[in-house]
């Protein structure tokens, strides 16, 4: 069926998100990467072209779009490049492009999200309506994600300028803790909390509406598996390449140690703390690690929203 845009407060709302990315982490101090789009969990073969080509039209900025066309026009087929945090992109490496903090050149998710479901065939029974509450709700839990990484950068700034200015120790008096890394591991705390958060965001306020999945299930593995079976006899060959793709990156967050882990025990149990601050033990993680963590895990969740775009842009009404 076909549906009307947001109404007007959503409207209003998602297009201030849609600006966030663009106007305002763009320009403030973040690292460019972590706006970048890198497709690490999106699967090379079969999904990341596919994806990104259906995606693009929604892309906010008429030139970043044309620029982004012309990348995917000379991709090939090598993606990885040899350096991390490097763009994906073959067009922008070879000509020595890369994104700056005034210049973002390579994030597929600075999208007109107003359009989404423009000349989409929506399933008949989506609940819309909760669909764009959902959406706003996902990229306010993002915006976060990404005002999080800005103190994290801030404080990680503010020590390097300490560390520089600072005088020797006296050799009589022992450092116990530095203030700041209780501060750094607070914000990838943070950070880790709402990336749990998104994922549900993802599939309770997004997935499960959209597609009017009727009983979803309480448990993380429950839900995951009774959304796939509900959806594996509705998706076109495309829509099951993404979602299959978007359920392996959905079930690796509830493993060992993995994302699911991590935000239980600081919320439900008894949380490891850093090397840094008031950990110690040999099995804590040093404020590196829960960096890095942090930072794969982003990838990971914004992997999967992209996933899950490209799930509702594969199926066009046949009016369109």
């Amino acid at each position: 069926m076909k549906v009307n845009p947001p109404p007007p407060r959503l409207y209003r709302n998602l297009t201030i998100l849609e600006i966030a990315r663009v106007g305002y982490f763009t320009y403030k101090a973040l690292p460019p990467y972590l706006l970048s789009t890198l497709l690490w969990f999106v699967w090379e073969q079969q999904n990341r072209m596919p994806l990104a080509r259906l995606v693009l039209p929604l892309i906010h900025d008429d030139n970043n779009r044309q620029i982004l066309t012309r990348a995917l026009d000379a991709q090939g087929d090598q993606w990885e490049p040899p350096e991390p945090f490097q763009p994906v992109w073959t067009f922008f490496r070879k000509a020595g492009i890369f994104p700056t903090e005034r210049q973002q050149i390579d994030d597929l998710l600075q999208l007109d999200y107003p359009r989404l479901l423009e000349g989409m065939d929506v399933p008949n029974n989506a609940d819309v309506d909760l669909f764009w509450g959902g959406l706003a709700d996902f990229l306010v839990n993002s915006w976060s994600i990404l005002e999080e990484f800005c103190s994290v950068v801030a404080v990680k700034s503010k020590i390097e300028q300490e560390n520089k200015l600072a005088e020797p120790q006296d050799p009589r008096v022992k450092k116990v803790i530095d203030w700041r890394d209780m501060q750094l591991e607070h914000h990838l705390t943070n950070i880790v909390i709402r990336l749990r958060a998104g994922w549900d965001k993802l599939a309770s306020d997004l997935l499960i509406p959209y597609y009017g999945i009727s009983n979803p299930g309480k448990t993380w593995p429950k839900r995951l598996s009774n959304i796939n079976r509900e959806l594996s006899t509705i998706l076109n060959a495309q829509q099951k390449e993404f979602w299959e793709n978007l359920l392996q990156n959905a079930q690796q967050i509830a493993v060992p140690g993995g994302l699911r882990d991590v935000r239980n025990f600081e919320l439900h149990n008894i949380a490891s703390r850093s090397k840094e601050t008031l950990g110690g033990r040999e099995r804590d993680p040093s404020l590196e690690q829960m960096e890095s963590f942090a930072v794969t895990e982003h990838y990971r969740l914004q992997d999967g929203f992209l996933l899950f775009l490209g799930m509702v842009r594969s199926r066009p009404s046949p009016d369109s």
